[in-house]
């Protein structure tokens, strides 16, 4: 029997195929999915995190994935996870959209200094607009919140690229 996690996961999957990378199930749990991805680049291991249902209603979708202590921890003591993928959610599934960061830019919106026990990423996409606006515990939306491209094919090439140089 199918679950829901079993669609996110699969659809970012499929994204990557479809991009030309190869991936490999290294870890699988009901909180988490870790996937290593082979290139003609170099390899990836991406940690994926899905949210099923945006935040807010309206034209602009606005997605929160928290990270407890345990999670951030167990991230932190693994400096292979070099790309983080967030599987944004909504009720039909048709419109969902997939978010990648890489680990710098995972630590600056999850902020490495904070004391708090749990932290967060957050995205939101903006009716027409190309990019998301990535922040969270350590980062403020109207501030320094990141941008990063929708265009899920165009982001994963700038991970290949990034490896080569």
């Amino acid at each position: 029997m199918l679950a829901k996690v079993d669609f996110y996961y699969g659809a970012f999957l499929s994204q990557l195929v479809n991009s030309g990378f190869a991936p490999a199930i290294i870890e699988n749990s009901d909180k988490r999915r870790i996937y290593k991805l082979a290139t003609d680049y170099g390899d990836f291991k991406v940690y994926t995190k899905y949210v099923s249902k945006q935040a807010n209603k309206g034209q602009n979708k606005l997605w929160h994935f928290p990270f407890n202590t345990d999670e951030l921890n167990n991230i932190l003591q693994d400096e292979s996870i070099n790309m983080f993928a967030f599987i944004c959610g909504v009720a039909d599934l048709v419109n969902s959209e997939i978010a990648i960061l890489n680990r710098e830019q995972f630590n600056e919106c999850i902020g490495i200094g904070f004391k708090t026990e749990n932290r967060r990423v957050s995205v939101k996409s903006e009716k027409g607009a190309r990019n998301y606006l990535i922040y969270g515990t350590g980062l403020e939306l109207k501030v320094d919140a990141q941008k990063i491209t929708k265009n899920l094919n165009k982001r994963l090439s700038e991970f290949s690229m990034a490896s080569v140089l």
